[in-house]
């Protein structure tokens, strides 16, 4: 029997030649394609001008902005994500060994790096997205757009209702005036005993972390407020008044799993276009309960980053609203975005609602395969046809609803101009049980302003042309959401505060977008040259 595998290197025994660092890595090791690409002449006037931002003018020299980005962006990359998982790594990982040079930044100056460079990562995302577009890694042929909720840092436990936090605000207050009112107290009495200032007594631990929940209590209360105050539809109840005492930027959110708990929004835009290798060219983070009113301003982000409009866009029905389906025409942007389900969902209801709409009399099989509405279980509102010339909706039974009142309407999208048809003919109908809550009421049917420019859009999506270019959304953005909460870890945020959160998410997108770089060396060394 040979026996077990012995060791390669005793502990002990003294060497004569040693290794040099260098050797630690292959030569296609990712490590030295990153640092081959910071350092590389993409990004040098980039760091440069991070670096004019030190003032190296006494103390211990500070570490280079380049090493640190290319510390954070590569432990990203292998899934390490706190500050402090990456302070053990420089110590104990080879490749980041080899990556920092040996430097040994501790947890507490790679998170004052991260917190004090916002902006910066901002600069550094778009360099990276620049690249692609030389490298032809970024076609701009087609973006798609999504938005996924993440996880804040902060416990469900510590959702407070706004009386409860008014409570524990006017109870720390009053604490608060009470300590100081001994410290006070007792400065005088010291200062009738002793020469020594007591004003240079440092301030008490316990006072000082008062101060500091009282801060967060005023800024939950002050995100109970601002949402309440961006709610435009008048006949929906105010938000939940609850806040989250710990992040208070964050919002109390479901999840797929249907758990409420305190979320952000992350938006993210993908090239999903041909020819291309699916990098993500715009990213932020909000506190939108949903996507409503999201896609111009990813559209404006993309352009920025980008340096110019991308050919067209894509985006789920969360994104459907008349005003941004008319600021899309307006500006000419050719976008497909998915319209909220029509109820149509087999040929026979395609067959029923064309029938309608042709002016046919319906059969009785017709009448049965007419969509219904999942939340109204009633007929769906695509079984009426609407003629522009005469200004009147046509039933499935035949009667005619005509324009009786005109107002305006206040939803997700703001104020809108509605119009309102209705026909009298609804309590001797026999779909009637089918089509209306109330027969004696009738049937009514709303429309707005943008109705026109909503069913262009339902005309686009439903063309060959255009199921095709909104199947490259699915192939894009989606997938890539996937890999940075699933591969890379990101489901739940780190840091706290919006400001942090979007910074977070930022570091996120431009590493993954680096790891894409370097599956293609030999494209972006053509343009790192």
């Amino acid at each position: 029997m040979a026996g077990f595998r012995k060791p390669d290197v005793a502990r002990e025994q003294l060497v004569l030649w040693t290794h040099r660092l260098d050797d630690s890595l292959p030569a296609d090791h990712s490590a030295r394609l990153v640092d081959e690409l910071f350092g590389s002449s993409a990004f040098k006037p980039l760091f440069a001008d991070w670096a004019r931002q030190y003032h190296l003018l006494e103390g211990q020299p500070p570490y280079h902005p380049r090493d640190l980005a290319m510390l954070y962006c590569y432990c990203m990359l292998n899934r390490i994500r706190s500050s402090r998982q990456m302070e053990c790594a420089c110590s104990n990982r080879l490749d980041v060994i080899w990556l920092m040079s040996g430097q040994k930044p501790d947890h507490s100056t790679i998170s004052a790096f991260v917190r004090a460079n916002h902006k910066r990562v901002k600069d550094l995302f778009g360099q990276v997205v620049r690249v692609g577009i030389e490298a032809g890694l970024i076609t701009l042929r087609h973006e798609a757009v999504d938005g996924t909720n993440i996880e804040a840092s902060a416990g469900r436990g510590l959702v407070y209702k706004e009386s409860t936090i008014l409570k524990q605000d006017q109870d720390i207050e009053k604490e608060i005036a009470q300590l100081e009112k001994e410290y006070q107290d007792n400065e005088r009495r010291e200062g009738l005993l002793c020469v020594t200032d007591a004003a240079d007594v440092p301030e008490d631990e316990r006072l000082r972390r008062l101060r500091e929940k009282r801060g967060r209590l005023r800024q939950a209360l002050g995100a109970i407020q601002r949402r309440r105050d961006e709610k435009s539809r008048e006949d929906v109840p105010d938000p939940k008044p609850i806040a989250s005492t710990t992040d208070p930027d964050s919002r109390v959110m479901k999840d797929k799993e249907g758990r409420s708990k305190p979320n952000y929004n992350a938006q993210v835009v993908v090239d999903a276009g041909e020819g291309g290798a699916l990098m993500i060219v715009a990213a932020d983070v909000n506190d939108a309960a949903n996507d409503s009113g999201q896609l111009m301003e990813m559209i404006a982000q993309t352009q920025e980053t980008c340096g110019k409009l991308p050919e067209e866009f894509s985006a789920d029905a969360g994104y459907n609203t008349g005003r941004e389906l008319a600021d899309l025409e307006e500006q000419k942007i050719r976008a497909y975005v998915a319209d909220k389900s029509d109820g149509i969902r087999t040929k026979e209801n395609q067959d029923a609602v064309r029938a309608v709409r042709e002016g046919r009399t319906l059969s009785l099989p017709q009448i049965e395969a007419l969509p219904i509405d999942p939340h109204t279980k009633l007929l769906h509102r695509s079984c009426f046809a609407y003629n522009q010339q005469a200004d009147i909706y046509r039933c499935p039974a035949g009667q005619t609803l005509t324009l009786f009142r005109m107002g305006k309407r206040y939803d997700r999208e703001g104020g809108l101009e509605r119009k309102r048809y209705k026909t009298a003919a609804c309590g001797t109908c026999q779909l009637a049980s089918r089509c209306c809550k109330n027969p004696i009421k009738g049937r009514e049917i709303n429309q707005t302003e943008f109705e026109g420019v909503k069913q262009r859009m339902r005309d686009r999506m439903k063309s060959d042309e255009g199921r095709a270019r909104y199947g490259l959304r699915g192939q894009g953005v989606e997938p890539r959401i996937g890999v940075l909460k699933s591969v890379m870890g990101v489901r739940k945020f780190l840091r706290r505060g919006l400001a942090s959160v979007k910074s977070e998410w930022l570091w996120a997108c431009l590493s993954l977008n680096i790891g894409i770089l370097l599956r293609h060396p030999d494209r972006i060394r053509s343009v790192m040259q």
